[in-house]
């Protein structure tokens, strides 16, 4: 059986603008001598009249009541679609990546669906470091030894490549060499070789050939006779690579250490390291004995602006291959940091939220005072007028009924102001948040059981 519809009673100000112009007549009528009372009542016919004004203004779309729930309406739904973007949503990220790296991480992606990840292939870090900076990608592998932004997010990978020096026989050291060969200029090997020749205090620079990539891209290709030095920073695990330490070995380059001692610590990308005896190749084998080298940093950098939920997402690369139990429940202290800072973020949104529509509301509220303020006033001047209307000392019958018949008109006209202020918190919930409806209420009550209880006295006396 269908539930009838719940009809809602209603205050309407239309019968309290009635009822204050008949007591107002009847004022005038019945009571002609008392000019205060009908100035009182005049004026509370006068506040039911601009209620109603009020009531048709506060219909308005953008009327200052509704502002604090529109503002925490749309400040909410601006909150949640702020901690979806932020800790939530997934999109795709932009990773410049040397194209020589690119096949080796496609391979990954294929194989974790969790990376959303859209490589673009440079030639090299100092590229990759340039994009990502002016913001074309998201996140780039750069190798230490390129400048990057220090606005930049930037975390070390796990894996690192080696700075490998071969010298020609007869030649003692880097700085004893006329002719260098390295990789791609501005790349990784010439920044790093640059940066060595500077902390190694270096006063002459030597020729520098790019020619590595041509070396180790054929066998045919000759490893030139004036060649004094070779230096890359390199991957040993690369095929190019063994290759092209397998063919300076054969020319007779000797590998060697770079003699940088504390002067290393000037370039923060650097680790010392212990290569086994035919780490390089076996065949012929390289190093012939247990040989200390140094190790180059390769570092993932994201774009300014990145959200943690993205940059959550541009972690995984670090490490891929986690097994089950690295992959535990137990966060790191980064990773809980990391937690906490985004929840305190997001309750400070709330409490922010939280102020913004209480300063609303005390605005709103603020609004009303003079409405209110006009009611509190007029319950004052009923008070005064009726304050010397006894009916018990008084022995004239005639005086003891007028005043009787101005304290019950009093007493409606109280109750009247007790509507119109209801009526206004009708019209505006928000008011239900402050005092001032309530104050109304318990002056009009207290007054008019005083009233009840003078008319009372003298029935009793009756």
């Amino acid at each position: 059986m269908a539930r009838p519809p719940l009809n809602v009673a209603r205050l309407e100000i239309r019968p309290l603008i009635a009822t204050a112009t008949a007591i107002a007549s009847r004022v005038k009528v019945e009571l002609p001598t008392h000019e205060g009372l009908a100035r009182a009542t005049s004026s509370i016919a006068q506040a039911a009249r601009h209620a109603e004004v009020i009531s048709e203004r506060m219909k308005h779309p953008l009327s200052l009541h509704r502002l604090p729930v529109m503002f925490l309406a749309v400040a909410l739904v601006a909150l949640l679609a702020w901690t979806y973007v932020t800790f939530f949503r997934v999109t795709a990220l932009s990773l410049a990546l040397p194209d020589r790296d690119a096949a080796g991480l496609k391979d990954l992606l294929k194989a974790d669906p969790r990376l959303s990840i859209e490589v673009v292939e440079v030639k090299g870090s100092f590229e990759a470091a340039r994009h990502v900076s002016t913001g074309q990608v998201d996140l780039a592998f750069v190798q230490g030894g390129i400048t990057v932004p220090a606005v930049l997010h930037r975390a070390e990978l796990p894996s690192r490549e080696l700075a490998l020096l071969f010298l020609k026989p007869g030649v003692p050291g880097l700085l004893d060499a006329r002719i260098v060969m390295t990789s791609t200029e501005h790349e990784g090997s010439h920044s790093v070789l640059l940066a060595v020749l500077g902390v190694l205090g270096s006063q002459a620079m030597p020729v520098l050939r790019h020619d590595w990539n041509t070396l180790t891209a054929s066998d045919d290709v000759p490893v030139p006779p004036d060649l004094d030095a070779v230096f890359v920073v390199k991957d040993p695990s690369d095929e190019k690579t063994m290759r092209g330490v397998a063919r300076l070995a054969k020319a007779g380059f000797l590998l060697a250490d770079l003699p940088l001692g504390a002067r290393a610590q000037r370039l923060d990308y650097l680790e010392r390291t212990m290569l086994e005896p035919g780490w390089l190749s076996q065949t012929p084998r390289v190093p012939e004995q247990p040989t200390a080298m140094w190790s180059v940093s390769t570092f993932l950098v994201a774009r300014d602006g990145l959200t943690p939920r993205l940059l959550a997402q541009a972690s995984r690369l670090l490490r891929p291959n986690r097994s089950l139990s690295e992959a535990g429940v137990a966060p790191s202290t980064e990773v809980t940091s990391e937690v906490l800072q985004g929840v305190d973020a997001f309750f400070s949104i709330l409490i922010n939220i939280g102020l913004a529509f209480l300063a609303l509301l005390g605005l709103d509220a603020m609004g009303w005072r003079r409405q209110f303020h006009e009611l509190n006033s007029l319950i004052s001047v009923l008070s005064q007028l009726q304050s010397n209307k006894d009916v018990l000392a008084v022995k004239d019958d005639v005086l003891r009924r007028e005043n009787m018949h101005y304290l019950s008109l009093v007493s409606d006209l109280l109750g009247l102001i007790s509507q119109i202020s209801s009526y206004y918190t009708q019209e505006n919930s928000t008011l239900v948040f402050n005092n001032l409806s309530d104050v109304i209420h318990e002056r009009c009550d207290a007054l008019k059981l005083n009233i009840q209880l003078k008319l009372l006295q003298s029935a009793i006396r009756d």
